[in-house]
């Protein structure tokens, strides 16, 4: 029996993954660097900011102090909250699917974002009422697709909730290949959504959705095939 639904964030509720890339994009730029739109969803996409920025100066033959990266990090963040200002779509189907779910599951987040991040536009969209916690980039040591953030949910599941919760009572909803691998690493069931990604990119997830109005097409008969 299913108890938990966890979602990821960026780019499965909130379609913020356009507004990360420009203030990543802004801050390499002070760098003489560039970053394209193909190489961030293609390479970079489940990563959070740390492990982005890790990534990105080594495939630019670039080495960078740890201070100097949590230097990027805070640009980056700051470049973000300004941004957030403008219009963040929320995906289509989202509120409506949330509302089917609210007080038959828990509810959480799992995601590579930082927490605040999430929580500030939690609060903009009036969404925080559907979530029991948020576990971001700041929880974790590891990025997806390290079934970390996953783990640390369910262990908070278990500390709030329910002591006897499995993973796989758990199921996830990702929308990069990265998280799809974390969601199954943890011993979770998962349902690619492809806001960012073909479904055959998310081929491990044991359901693959073009949108959550597919999803309460089939509500709550989709968590029976699990």
């Amino acid at each position: 029996m299913i108890k938990a639904v966890i979602f990821d964030f960026d780019g499965v509720i909130v379609d913020s993954e356009p507004l990360h890339l420009r203030a990543f994009q802004r801050t390499v730029e002070t760098l003489g660097l560039k970053l394209s739109t193909t190489d961030y969803y293609l390479r970079y996409l489940a990563c959070d900011d740390k492990s982005f920025f890790r990534r990105f100066l080594e495939d630019n033959g670039q080495q960078c102090t740890e201070r100097e990266i949590a230097r990027l990090v805070r640009e980056k963040g700051i470049c973000f909250e300004e941004m957030i200002g403008e219009d963040i779509r929320i995906f289509p189907g989202v509120i409506e699917f949330l509302e089917a779910i609210r007080g038959k599951f828990y509810v959480a987040i799992g995601s590579g974002a930082l927490t605040e991040e999430i929580n500030l536009i939690l609060r903009r969209k009036g969404l925080s009422e559907f979530f029991g916690f948020v576990i971001g980039a700041d929880d974790t040591e590891n990025p997806k697709p390290s079934p970390e953030v996953y783990l640390k949910c369910l262990e908070r599941l278990r500390i709030d909730y329910d002591s006897t919760i499995t993973a796989a009572q758990c199921i996830v909803f990702e929308d990069s290949p990265h998280g799809v691998l974390a969601a199954k690493r943890a011993g979770m069931r998962c349902v690619g959504i492809t806001n960012s990604c073909s479904g055959e990119e998310l081929g491990l997830a044991d359901r693959v959705a073009d949108s959550f109005s597919e999803i309460i097409d089939d509500f709550p008969e989709v968590f029976k095939i699990f």
